[in-house]
């Protein structure tokens, strides 16, 4: 698990299934040659999600998440 204020990029954080489907992404990405291709975040929690949305709107910061979950 992470922090609220970490981004996750931790593959064995994700779900089996979903584990294996970004595996086949990067090996299928190898092949084709491209190479800038990278993980922003895996896994993030709904606390994560609250604390990020919070950002320019009740706490200080420029908006960069649209998703309200609360």
């Amino acid at each position: 698990m992470t922090s609220l204020t970490t981004t996750c990029r931790d593959i064995s954080e994700l779900l089996p299934a979903a584990q294996t489907a970004c595996r086949l992404l990067f090996q299928e990405c190898f092949k084709a040659v491209i190479k800038n291709i990278f993980i922003t975040e895996t896994y993030r929690s709904q606390e994560r999600q609250k604390y990020l949305y919070a950002q320019g709107r009740t706490r200080p910061g420029q908006i960069d998440c649209y998703l309200d979950i609360r």
